[in-house]
């Protein structure tokens, strides 16, 4: 009786080692088109045998000088919400007002301060494995 080799045998394991080592970037599925294995057994190995993560890089537009007032406005936003939680406003213009008023207190610190307190909860978020947001704040 003849046993079929297992897929996560050394030589698999060296080959997907090999693969990743040389094209970092190139996806599972084509990974494991090139080596003859399935996607599955591939995945399994990047996870298990050689301890990697897969993923798939996400491209993002990048931050220019002329964000500066959308970065602004949100961080007036996320600084002085609570301050208009409780008001009650007449007309649309009223609370456009007290928007406007509100962006223009927020100083360059404070923006600042907010970026990098938000920095800190992210890289304390990647330190735990993702988990749940909430219980960093």
């Amino acid at each position: 009786m003849s046993y079929a080799k297992p897929v996560r045998c050394g030589e698999n394991i060296e080959a997907v080692l090999m693969s990743v080592e040389a094209t970092p970037k190139k996806s599972v599925r084509r990974r494991s088109t090139e080596l003859g294995v399935s996607q599955s057994s591939v995945h399994r190995i990047l996870r298990h045998d050689l301890k990697m993560k897969p993923y798939h890089i996400s491209v993002h537009q990048g931050l220019t000088p002329e964000n500066a007032l959308q970065r602004r406005t949100m961080c007036a936003w996320f600084l002085r919400q609570d301050q208009m939680s409780g008001e009650q406003f007449q007309t649309l213009n009223d609370l456009k007002s007290l928007v406007e008023r509100l962006i223009r207190a927020v100083t360059p610190e404070q923006c600042e301060d907010t970026i990098q307190h938000f920095l800190l909860r992210m890289r304390r978020c990647v330190q735990r494995d993702g988990g749940h947001i909430e219980q960093l704040l």
